[in-house]
Formats: C-alpha cells, sequence, structure tokens
C-alpha cells in the first residue's frame, strides 16, 4: 500500500562483490546440504527502489554460502536488474549467482533445481507467491528447523513487501499482515510451525505484527524503528549463526539481533547515517505476546484497552493519557506518519498518571518483559533529543486526527490484534473526540 513507500531508506556503504560463474558448488559442498540442521528462507523482494540493496544482500549470503549444516536459499525479485524472479540455492562460499558483464546483470539462477523452472515475473506482494516460496523452500532444503526472513519496505500494521510491478495488470501490489499469516499457515505442514519469522523491513516489531504470527512461528525478530537501506549484513549473521555451539532457536535469535546491531554500531556514531540517529532490533516470543496481549484475561493489552476506552470519556483521565501519549517516544522517522509508541515506556506512563490502574499496567509490564526478552539498540552522540528509549515492541498510538488512520480497525483487513482487543476503539474515541 502507498504508506508503505512513504518510508526513507538511507543509504549505507555496501560491498557487493560480482564474479565467478556462479555454477557448480565449492569442494565438498552439497546442495541442498543433507541433513541439515536449518534452513533460512530468504524471501527478497527488490522489486521497488531497494533493487541495488537487494543484489548486495544476495552477495552478502553467497559469502558464506550454505554450509555446517545451514541452507539458504532465496526468491529474489528486482524490478529491471534482472527479468523474472529467480531461485537461488546459496553454494559454498563465495559462489556468485550475479555477473555484470558490459554493464548487463547475468543470473545464474538455482531455478532448475529448485523449482523445474523459472517461474517467471512474480508477484511478491501476492500472498499466492508467498505460499510458493515457502512450500517450495523446504521441499527443496529441508531442515530441523527453518527460518524465513522477509525483505523488503515495511509499515509495522500497514503491511510489507511492496512490488512495483504488481499484480497482472501492472498495479502495486503488497501484503498485509493478515495475508502474510495466512499465506504463511497454507504453506506449512498440519500443526507445524516456523522455528523463526525475521522481518529486514521498517517497523515491523510491532504488537500488531507479532500477535498476527502467533499461530505460524514461535520466535519473531524485527525492529521497531526504520532499517537503513542496506538492512541486515547477512554475512556477520551467517557466520554468528555458525559460532553458536548449539543453534538453538532462541540463540539464533539473540545472534540475529547481535549481528544486526553490531554492523550498524560505527555508523551510528556521531551523527549517525545521514543524520538517522538509532538502530534497533528485537527478539519477541510469540506465545509470549499471545499472553501479552491476554484476551479477556485481567492483565495484559486487552485489559489496558478496555480501561483506556473507559476512562478517555473522563476529561480528567484524559488528560492524563494525553500526557503519557505525548511523552512516549514515538517510533517515526522525520514526520512519517508511522505513530508508533513503545510500549513499556508507554506502560510506565500511563501507570504514573493513572495510579488506580497501576496495578494492571505493572502486571502488563512484566508480561512485555516475558514477550521481548532480547532487545539491543544503538543512538547518536546527539544528545538527548537522539535517545532511543526502547523495550523493543511497539503499538500503534496518537492523539492526531491527521496522523489516524480509521483503517487500522477495519475488519475488511483481517487485522488479529483489531479484532480481538478494543484498542482501535480507544483510539477512535481518543483521536475523534
Amino acid at each position: 500500500m502507498t504508506g508503505i513507500m512513504l518510508i526513507a531508506s538511507l543509504s549505507v556503504a555496501n560491498t557487493f562483490v560480482l564474479g565467478g560463474n556462479g555454477q557448480g558448488n565449492s569442494a565438498g559442498a552439497t546442495v541442498p546440504l543433507e541433513d541439515a540442521e536449518w534452513t533460512v528462507m530468504v524471501y527478497l523482494d527488490g522489486d521497488n527502489n531497494l533493487e541495488s540493496f537487494a543484489l548486495s544482500d544476495l552477495a552478502e549470503m553467497e559469502a558464506v554460502g550454505s554450509v555446517d549444516g545451514v541452507n539458504v536459499i532465496v526468491l529474489m525479485d528486482t524490478y529491471a536488474a534482472i527479468p523474472g524472479t529467480h531461485w537461488y540455492l546459496m553454494d559454498g562460499p563465495n559462489e556468485h549467482h550475479i555477473e555484470l558483464v558490459d554493464g548487463v546483470y547475468q543470473s545464474h539462477c538455482d531455478c532448475d533445481l529448485v523449482a523445474g523452472g523459472c517461474p517467471g515475473e512474480l508477484n511478491m506482494g501476492d500472498p499466492a507467491t508467498l505460499t510458493y516460496f515457502v512450500e517450495t523452500a523446504m521441499a527443496s532444503a529441508p531442515a530441523d528447523h527453518y527460518m524465513l526472513d522477509l525483505w523488503d519496505h515495511g509499515g509495522g500494521w500497514y503491511g510489507l513487501c511492496t512490488d512495483d510491478t504488481g499484480d497482472e495488470d501492472g498495479v502495486r501490489d503488497s501484503l498485509s499482515l493478515d495475508e502474510t499469516a495466512n499465506a504463511i499457515d497454507a504453506a506449512l505442514p498440519e500443526g507445524v510451525k516456523l522455528d523463526i519469522i525475521a522481518y529486514d523491513a521498517c517497523f515491523m516489531g510491532c504488537i500488531e505484527a507479532a500477535y498476527e504470527n502467533r499461530n505460524v512461528a514461535d520466535y519473531m525478530v524485527a525492529s521497531i524503528t526504520t532499517v537503513p537501506g542496506a538492512g541486515w549484513d547477512y554475512t556477520m549473521f551467517l557466520n554468528y549463526m555458525h559460532l553458536l555451539d548449539k543453534m538453538d532457536p532462541g540463540l539464533v535469535c539473540e545472534v540475529a539481533v547481535d549481528a544486526y546491531i553490531d554492523s550498524y554500531e560505527i555508523y551510528c556514531a556521531g551523527a549517525g547515517i545521514g543524520g538517522f540517529p538509532y538502530v534497533s532490533c528485537s527478539m519477541m516470543d510469540l506465545g509470549e505476546v499471545d499472553r501479552l496481549v491476554g484476551v479477556d484475561a485481567e492483565v495484559g493489552v486487552d485489559k489496558l484497552s478496555d480501561e483506556l476506552l473507559r476512562l478517555v470519556e473522563n476529561p480528567s483521565y484524559r488528560g492524563a493519557i494525553e500526557s503519557a501519549e505525548a511523552q512516549t517516544p514515538q517510533i517515526q522517522f522525520k514526520g512519517e506518519i508511522f505513530p508508533f509508541a513503545d510500549i513499556g515506556s508507554l506502560l510506565m506512563l500511563l501507570g504514573e498518571n493513572i495510579p488506580e490502574i497501576s496495578d494492571l499496567t505493572e502486571g502488563t509490564f512484566d508480561l512485555l518483559r516475558a514477550a521481548v526478552p532480547y532487545s539491543e539498540s544503538i543512538t547518536t552522540d546527539l544528545g538527548a533529543e537522539a535517545c532511543l528509549n526502547t523495550y523493543g515492541l511497539s503499538i500503534y498510538f496518537t492523539q492526531s486526527v491527521e496522523k489516524y488512520r480509521e483503517s487500522y480497525g477495519d475488519l475488511s483487513r483481517g487485522l488479529d490484534f483489531a479484532q480481538d482487543t478494543n484498542w482501535n476503539e480507544f483510539l477512535d474515541l481518543f483521536c475523534m473526540d
């Protein structure tokens, strides 16, 4: 949707190594790996203005390859560099699939090996494409554990994975959260979940996305902030993963967070990346996220929604809520209309401003800490105004009628968080009153 494309994607120097024929495996490598412990599946949607970063990130994956029990399989779509959409199954280290010959990109894809032929031009914003990707990747590169990485523009509850080539009529398309979760569920065998769903995309570290994914994955890795255009450093992530003595899903999530933060540490010094003041990444336990939302429970975000809906019509309480909203760090970038608030900071401020709900906010804060067991961030040296105070999970929150989007509560969108809680009803009243 158009809101996703409003996000500014920041350029970070990233070397894209071209060369090699991309055909055949390095000595001793078998593709796909036999008896693999993990398969990392990357849905690489570069059919938009992130195309150059998609090519760079593919090269970062190739630098490590599929080795030591970890398969890396990619479905990549570009805007103009490479016609069509193609499968790439990483070989051994430094086996390159893309060449630049006389100024023209040449693709040495693995479509025959993975899918019995090239699939043509796919719409990465179509949930059917995501289902096809997960089904085919799991069948082609079986493993004990699976990580799905969704790569592209993101907009929190607005959705993700914008495809500028779009549908059969050429209309730009993207995936809603509901479409994404349903597409994954359709691809998974009955009773099976992904071990990890990860987002190399802006603003996806929100409770709306985490709650939507509770039935398709055990863990989630995402950022509550804008992700710079270069995204994850895949060479660093895969190398960190291989350093683990035991590739437990929780530990893989932790090294994914560490690799992301470490890769930006040098860039976030001083004035930051092009003035961008912070990066953040979190691991979410989706079973605990379900308890944090706590539908019909006596503690949790659902109960908080009910209480705020009751209190907001009282002028004395309304002022306390407005004060909490105004003081909560808003997770947005350069005035973009993505008003996501840090849940932990919000809970503390609401408890301080409205003592009668302090037991509820404290209990909900405890649930938050269980739901986000690992979170890291970096801020610049610009002072307090650049400081990101985060507990690792955001929620859609604003008191501005200009910024609020009524479509948040549109049940036809299928957003589970809006359907199962009164948060959208609270926002409707809070913003419109």
